[in-house]
């Protein structure tokens, strides 16, 4: 589901909102295994802070709200407001756990693991329109932050042209 909700002068938030169960007892490489963004660059609907094959799901659901605020504080600033930079807020999570027919037929690679009760999650902050064409993000890891290899926080960038 996908939903862009528009508050005038405000901006807007686009809201992503995923589901999904696998049925059957598979191997580990056919179970959800969420979508880890190991480059630098911002991908929608990828988790930023996270290693691939970390979690391993048969039921998952998962949420992706970024608010664009339209310089909303940016504006307030004289200088800064004659660079026409806007604000963006993220905040992303995963909530998936592994029954019993999802485990067992092969052995799960070394780094891999199971969720506990609480949902994955990271949040970013960022602004967009830098040399009209430049979107820089600073994300953070909000849990599971004792996992071994793990990065709890990060720089991405985008390029996209906005006006």
């Amino acid at each position: 589901m996908q939903k862009r909700l528009w508050f005038s002068a405000f901006g807007f938030v686009d809201v992503i909102g995923k589901a999904g169960k696998v049925w059957n007892k598979v191997p580990y490489p056919l179970l959800i295994l969420p979508n880890a963004n190991l480059t630098y660059t911002i991908q929608p609907e990828a988790y930023t802070n996270m290693n691939a094959i970390e979690f391993i799901n048969d039921e998952y659901i998962s949420w992706d709200v970024t608010y664009y605020m339209n310089g909303l504080i940016l504006n307030r600033l004289p200088l800064i407001k004659k660079l026409k930079w806007r604000e963006v807020l993220c905040f992303r999570g995963l909530w998936g756990h592994l029954t019993n027919k999802g485990n067992g037929l092969y052995g799960f690679p070394a780094g891999s693991g199971v969720m506990g009760r609480a949902p994955y999650m990271e949040a970013s902050v960022g602004i967009e329109n830098i040399f009209k064409f430049m979107r820089l993000d600073c994300v953070w890891r909000l849990n599971y932050r004792d996992n071994p290899g793990i990065q709890k926080r990060g720089v991405r960038c985008t390029m996209s042209v906005s006006l």
